[in-house]
């Protein structure tokens, strides 16, 4: 069988180059719109089938001021240089332009069509922006920070081997493969770092861009480490608002009690990793960490020593509970589990005394559980339409006089 040329690169044979744009069209369906994957501001991504494998073919706006020469040479040429586990593999690339007659206002002029296409690999399972969830579904906590490792790979080696800045890493630009390795993708903004400094005005990914480029359009690499810090707290929390680490600890360690899954590792894991996105989101650039440091922090989490204080608390079933308004003079009942091998004290508060618990104290054995009932002060009324939620601060200290730990904790939700 004779390979075409994306094939032949496809599987190895060529190194990426300029591809015939009527082959692109023919792989493609002439871009019909069934084999429309995606959209940006800056094109329409096509789903392409070959004899040896599937290809992405991104069909760059002609119409769109964001793209012109010095913005597509150069990033053809970034993305041919780069080759990275962590980054979408390049295919090759197509630049054609033809003469039209087009009539206007009554007359006909000759113009200029330009087509600009990129190839890339086809990554089956989407982009990253489809997979985030809070800290109770979705992904389970390896997952998600073998996600948080090989961006950070990927990003230093941008940073490092190519001195390459991304300038719009989010998760829609980060795609995961079948096996849920992350490959950062989209180099339209990305530069040299030695032109970092230079002022630009291009669209920015609200939520994500450091505050430096959207005040005075300029950036460096500290600005995708900015990125990089969102990306991270949203992938262990879900959301991208300032976490608090406590309470997010507190969660992961339901989700993991419920699965037999969980470690002194992971709450370490969870803690550094918060920590990192926090640092790296410091509005002043010179205070967010190096993508070097960052990984290298990242290694120093010893997998065999030392236990996380955050292990000596009670686990709570559920976690959060809804009420409708028929139900809402009803008592409910939170299961205390204690999965550790020390007797555990607690103390539970409410903090808009709606709620009571009875016991409001007591010890839990090791390796045991205590029912609590949660019930509504009789004092309190409501009406039909109107919400309230509530918060039950649960204390927990090891008995043996050990570490003591407090958690504000999403006990329950009225409605």
């Amino acid at each position: 069988m004779e390979l075409n040329s994306v094939e032949r690169i496809v599987n190895g044979s060529e190194e990426p180059s300029h591809l015939d744009l009527a082959l692109l069209h023919s792989i493609k369906e002439n871009f019909s719109e069934k084999k429309k994957i995606g959209s940006g501001g800056c094109g329409i991504v096509y789903k392409g089938i070959l004899r040896n494998g599937v290809v992405a073919v991104k069909k760059l706006k002609d119409d769109n001021w964001k793209i012109n020469d010095g913005m597509f040479h150069r990033e053809v040429i970034s993305l041919i240089s780069v080759k990275h586990p962590n980054i979408v593999r390049f295919l090759g690339y197509c630049s054609f332009t033809k003469e039209l007659a087009i009539p206007l206002e009554g007359k006909t002029i000759m113009a200029d069509v330009r087509e600009r296409l990129l190839c890339f690999e086809y990554i089956r399972n989407g982009s990253l922006d489809q997979h985030l969830s809070d800290e109770l579904r979705g992904l389970e906590w390896q997952t998600r920070y073998q996600i948080i490792i090989g961006i950070c790979r990927g990003l230093h080696y941008l940073h490092k081997d190519k001195e390459i800045i991304h300038m719009d890493l989010k998760p829609g630009n980060i795609l995961l493969d079948d096996h849920m390795v992350p490959k950062i993708t989209d180099f339209g903004l990305s530069r040299p770092e030695s032109d970092s400094h230079a002022t630009t005005t291009r669209l920015i990914t609200p939520g994500y861009t450091a505050p430096e480029y959207i005040s005075g359009g300029k950036a460096t690499s500290k600005s995708d480490i900015y990125s990089l810090g969102v990306i991270i707290i949203e992938l262990v929390t879900g959301s991208r608002t300032k976490p608090n680490i406590t309470k997010v600890i507190r969660r992961w360690n339901h989700r993991w009690i419920k699965s037999m899954e969980h470690s002194s590792l992971g709450y370490q894991l969870v803690a550094k990793c918060l920590e990192l996105g926090l640092r790296c989101t410091q509005d002043e650039p010179k205070n967010r960490p190096d993508i070097s440091d960052i990984i290298d922090e990242l290694k120093e989490i010893d997998t065999e020593h030392g236990q996380a204080q955050i292990q000596d608390i009670l686990g709570i079933e559920p976690l959060e509970i809804h009420i409708p308004f028929e139900e809402f003079k009803i008592s409910h009942s939170i299961e205390l589990t204690n999965d550790t091998d020390d007797h555990i004290a607690f103390v539970t508060k409410s903090k808009l005394e709606r709620f009571y618990t009875e016991p409001d104290r007591g010890i839990v054995p090791p390796r045991s559980k205590c029912s609590v009932t949660l019930a509504m002060q009789a004092q309190v009324s409501a009406q039909p339409n109107e919400h309230y939620t509530e918060v039950i601060t649960v204390s927990c200290s090891c008995v043996g006089g050990r570490s003591f730990s407090a958690f504000r904790v999403p006990a329950t939700a009225l409605y």
